[in-house]
């Protein structure tokens, strides 16, 4: 059975839209798909954006704060110049690992953000789809309201 490029791209269509919580038993299922995928690649690109500018701001504390500890005038005893001269790196250390964390998790995310919006701009609608379904987390599920 061969299925045609817009059947396959419509079902595709139908698939992102029932991941999303939404219904995807519609007439026209692409109409509701791609502003849908749209919104969220815009969205998933601005927060990834976001977070990588929150790790280059973290590593540049994390240095700075470094920096200042080892060229900071010395004052109090040995043993608070040996605690702070040791202290602040481990400090900087593990701020350092958290923005290395933050980069790891957004920067596949910024990119794929790139990679659907450039199939979105190209007319690429079956390409931006998968990458949606197989890339972008899923939906957060709906509450009821009470």
């Amino acid at each position: 059975m061969s299925w045609s490029r817009r059947s396959q791209t419509e079902l595709l269509a139908r698939r992102y839209l029932a991941s999303r919580g939404g219904t995807p038993m519609v007439r026209d299922p692409l109409t509701l798909a791609v502003p849908q995928l749209q919104r969220e690649v815009e969205q998933v690109g601005r927060l990834a954006r976001l977070d990588l500018s929150m790790a280059a701001a973290l590593l540049l504390s994390a240095v700075a704060v470094t920096l200042t500890a080892w060229l900071a005038p010395l004052h109090g005893s040995v043993l608070t110049m040996m605690l702070y001269l040791h202290l602040v790196p481990l400090f900087a250390l593990g701020v350092c690992i958290w923005a290395a964390i933050v980069v790891e998790q957004s920067g596949p995310r910024w990119m794929l953000a790139r990679r659907i919006g450039h199939a979105l701009r190209a007319g690429a609608l079956m390409e931006a789809l998968e990458l949606a379904l197989r890339g972008l987390p899923p939906a957060a599920p709906r509450r009821l309201s009470r």
